[in-house]
């Protein structure tokens, strides 16, 4: 009688154990075959200035147009880094709105944002390559051209905060997005009184932004942007968000 309930315990046991691998193995197969019907996006969503939220909606209309075929797409938000570890796991296939510096064989870069150099009227500084006081920073970084000259920074939190600090010759002259001087000088005329944009020596290169691609994927996604650049798509999406088209190079 010990030994026959000794028996079905262990049989009790080896079901549960057998059904639980099976859930398992039945959740893990689910889970890959989603996957594997799904192309999943990555859209950076920092929105610190007014530029960063109309590039996200820029992206994220760029993602729904972006259909692999037979596949859903799923669009995923998150910082760059959240976004960045995610495709490293092979968790998305594509990121959209990565600033780019120099293109690397899985990004394609598409949008091309103009800085511009924002002075105080009473210091119109124009030859950065004699320029010796602090640069302000705000969420932009420094243009790929400009490192070479060692200019000292100083870092501000905001655009407003850099534009306040120039309007208030705190600091002689700041570099932020043609577009977010243009939409601060908007919400506030004010400073166009004391602040002024200038044509930059040596000229500025624009802010880059580009997508990072799985490899498999790579050709695929860069056949759709250069057929979407040929036909219009991206301009028209460009001069929706920016009033320009900064989908050229």
């Amino acid at each position: 009688m010990h030994n026959h309930k000794k028996m079905l315990t262990i049989s009790i046991i080896i079901l549960a154990l057998l059904s639980s691998s099976w859930l398992l193995l039945f959740n893990f197969s689910r889970i890959n075959q989603q996957k594997q019907l799904t192309f999943r996006v990555g859209i950076v969503h920092e929105q610190q200035n007014y530029t960063q939220k109309q590039q996200f909606s820029f992206n994220y209309q760029l993602a729904k147009k972006l259909k692999i075929s037979q596949k859903k797409t799923v669009i995923i938000t998150g910082s760059a880094s959240t976004l960045k570890k995610q495709f490293k796991q092979h968790q998305l296939q594509l990121i959209l709105g990565l600033a780019s510096k120099q293109p690397t064989t899985n990004k394609i870069n598409y949008l091309f944002l103009p800085n511009t150099l924002v002075v105080n009227r009473n210091h119109p500084i124009k030859d950065l390559t004699t320029y010796h006081h602090k640069l302000g920073i705000a969420n932009s970084v420094l243009p790929t051209n400009l490192t070479i000259l060692n200019l000292k920074q100083k870092k501000y939190s905001s655009d407003l905060k850099l534009l306040n600090a120039i309007n208030k010759s705190q600091i002689h002259a700041g570099i932020m997005s043609n577009l977010e001087y243009n939409y601060l000088t908007k919400q506030q005329p004010e400073f166009l009184n004391t602040t002024e944009t200038r044509t930059a020596f040596p000229p500025m290169t624009a802010s880059v932004t580009g997508a990072l691609v799985e490899k498999k994927y790579h050709s695929t996604i860069k056949r759709m942007f250069k057929k979407m650049q040929l036909d219009g798509q991206l301009a028209n999406l460009s001069v929706k968000y920016f009033f320009q088209d900064y989908t050229q190079e």
